[in-house]
This record gives C-alpha cells, sequence and structure tokens, in this order.
C-alpha cells in the first residue's frame, strides 16, 4: 500500500502565527486549499488555520472595520499531524471516524505538507485500479 509521502500536497504557503488574515486567505485561495498548517521558524507544526477559522471574524470585521487580526488569533492548536511513512490505508480509517479531513504531514518534527481526503482518494482509487487490472 501507497505512504502518505507519495500523495501529500507539497507547495504550500508559509502561514505564520503572525501572517494577518487576509493575507492567509489570499494564500489559501492561491494555492486552492481549505486549510494549512500555521508553520514556526523551523518550520515545526504551530497550529491550524482554515476557511471555517477565518469566515466569523472576516464577517465580523467586514461590518465593524475593527483592526488588523492576526492568524495566532485564530488558530486551533490541537492539531493531529501525521507521519510520511504512514499508509494511506490508516490515514482513510482515520477519515473514516471523527478525525479531521485535512492533515499535515511531517518528517523529522518539520511539516513537508499536507494530505486531504482527495489525495487519499484518489491513491485508493490508482490502488483499486492496479487489483482490477491484475485480476
Amino acid at each position: 500500500m501507497d505512504t502518505v509521502k507519495q500523495h501529500l500536497i507539497k507547495q504550500l504557503p508559509n502561514i505564520t502565527a503572525n501572517t494577518e488574515i487576509t493575507e492567509a486567505i489570499a494564500e489559501l485561495k492561491k494555492y486552492q486549499l481549505l486549510g494549512v498548517p500555521v508553520l514556526g521558524n523551523n518550520r515545526e507544526l504551530i497550529g491550524f488555520i482554515s476557511e471555517h477559522e477565518l469566515l466569523k471574524p472576516m464577517l465580523n470585521n467586514s461590518y465593524f472595520c475593527d483592526g488588523a487580526i492576526k492568524v495566532k488569533d485564530l488558530m486551533r492548536t490541537d492539531v493531529i499531524a501525521i507521519d510520511a511513512n504512514m499508509s494511506i490505508a490508516d490515514v482513510a480509517e482515520r477519515m473514516l471516524q471523527a478525525q479531521p479531513k485535512n492533515y499535515p504531514v511531517v518528517e523529522s518534527n518539520k511539516v513537508i505538507g499536507l494530505i486531504n481526503r482527495s489525495q487519499v482518494l484518489s491513491a485508493l482509487a490508482a490502488s483499486y485500479l492496479r487489483c482490477q487490472t491484475a485480476s
């Protein structure tokens, strides 16, 4: 079975705790992602920010014109990361439970990418097709 490292999204924006939220939104749109890991100085995982966390403050601030908000004010810190060598099947099992649908992927305590439902489903479909042609 394939590993996460073979299917992860490698190109991610560099979102830090001090990134301003409109910049984070622009980066999510640019990379066509629903959420991204928040990185420390050495690419270590310190949090996760998604469209969900950004929606309410954008609604409030676009109406009330409050001050600038940083990612650190909104990010989740209870992030579940997965190892780059974990099997795709194991990640799929986690996704079937009440776990997140986006996972930062770490190797040697550094974020090396992101894997989400779409990548896992594509990997499983490829494996399924290989089984079908081998029969």
